[in-house]
């Protein structure tokens, strides 16, 4: 009895530090093109964002390649030659989030053994603050792999979070919400077993 009431007392005092985050969106497609022979490199690419979103999303990319380069599925091509591509052939952000990557960009991301690029759209990323204390905090992202030759969807997520100030909680940042989110949809990406069970328990994606 008395351990009983020590958990409850540590599990009220861990939830008092800050409050819940709340799940909004949470899905996933997978295409039943996906395997781990067709997708062997992967490239991630600029994340495009709303226009109201103020949030510089090259750190978005820069998060997923921090995730994805321990993974089993593939390896991920280095953010150096990413950037150095980008800078050369004048590559617009904007076009990635639907697979419209130019020819020029996808022969230069060929060349370097890239077979795929992960990227997509930040959509909501919002925080409510007054004074020290933050009252609301959002962000919703969506992410797609895509192969290069052909633009083709693999697998796609989105996710949505929030977190709101409840008593003296207090709401954790968006940029807390913007991680996990990250964390979560990196998961299946890293692991084959994880890519087939969403295959299986989620409608595939119909290109």
């Amino acid at each position: 009895m008395k351990r009983f009431l020590l958990l409850t007392l540590l599990c009220v005092l861990l939830s008092s530090c800050t409050s819940a985050i709340l799940v909004d969106i949470e899905k996933a497609n997978v295409s039943p093109k996906f395997s781990k022979a067709t997708v062997t490199r992967v490239a991630v690419i600029g994340f495009d964002k709303n226009v109201d979103v103020h949030y510089n999303t090259a750190i978005i990319a820069d998060k997923f390649t921090a995730e994805l380069v321990d993974g089993q599925l593939f390896n991920i091509m280095d953010r150096n030659d990413i950037d150095k591509i980008i800078t050369e052939v004048g590559f617009q952000q904007k076009a990635s989030g639907t697979g419209l990557l130019d020819e020029q960009t996808k022969k230069r991301l060929q060349a370097m053994g890239a077979d795929s690029v992960l990227t997509g759209k930040l959509i909501k990323y919002r925080q409510i603050e007054r004074g020290d204390s933050i009252l609301l905090s959002e962000a919703q992202l969506v992410a797609k792999l895509l192969r290069i030759e052909t633009g083709e969807v693999l697998w796609s997520a989105e996710i949505a979070e929030r977190s709101k100030i409840d008593g003296k909680k207090e709401a954790v940042s968006a940029e807390v919400l913007l991680s996990d989110i990250i964390t979560k949809m990196s998961k299946p990406l890293k692991s084959e077993g994880m890519m087939k069970k969403i295959g299986k328990n989620i409608n595939f994606l119909k290109n």
